[in-house]
């Protein structure tokens, strides 16, 4: 911990931060497992907003020209990055950023109304909205948040009492901060 100046140990805090991703398409993958969901099942089925999507093709002072995709979103898609979603939604830090406490079922309307990078299925971009919008499938089909049904379903079984959305104080205090490390220079 180079603000403490001292070593890390086993039992301190980390932000999960991209580790998420992992979590939500365990999630999925349970759900499949149960039958309720298949992989290559449109997201419109479970979210309806997404039914029609558009593609930003050009983009020239100021002027936008869209198009309709042609391809339907999957679940897949969604999950691994092929979906034709940016990174961030546009808006994101007024959202609250990380620690945004919004609903998934928002960001995904969001999403759904602002138009897609490319056409679904053609190409990859690493994406947090695609994941948010597996999580909101997530929501949509167990009827609870994704965060609780994370909690119940996969932290708990495995007994990984300190993590989760919200630390305590007590896991704060063995928080690990973020550093940034450039050209072989320590990290700062």
């Amino acid at each position: 911990d180079v603000a403490q100046k001292r070593p890390v140990g086993m039992d301190d805090v980390y932000m999960q931060c991209s580790q998420t991703k992992g979590f939500c398409g365990v999630c999925i993958a349970q759900l499949v497992e149960r039958g309720l969901l298949d992989l290559d099942d449109p997201v419109s089925k479970f979210l309806p907003e997404f039914k029609e999507l558009w593609i930003e093709t050009s983009k020239s002072n100021g002027v936008r020209k869209l198009q309709k995709a042609e391809k339907t979103l999957t679940v897949r898609m969604c999950m691994n990055h092929t979906g034709g979603f940016p990174f961030e939604l546009a808006n994101y830090q007024a959202m609250g950023g990380w620690s945004r406490r919004m609903p998934l079922r928002s960001v995904a309307a969001t999403a759904a109304a602002l138009p897609i990078l490319f056409e679904p299925g053609t190409r990859a971009k690493y994406s947090n909205v695609g994941i948010d919008i597996g999580a909101a499938v997530v929501e949509q089909i167990m009827g609870q948040r994704w965060e609780r049904y994370l909690q119940e379903n996969v932290l708990d079984p495995l007994e990984m009492k300190d993590t989760g959305f919200w630390p305590s104080d007590a896991q704060l205090s063995k928080a690990i901060g973020m550093y940034d490390v450039k050209g072989g220079r320590p990290a700062q």
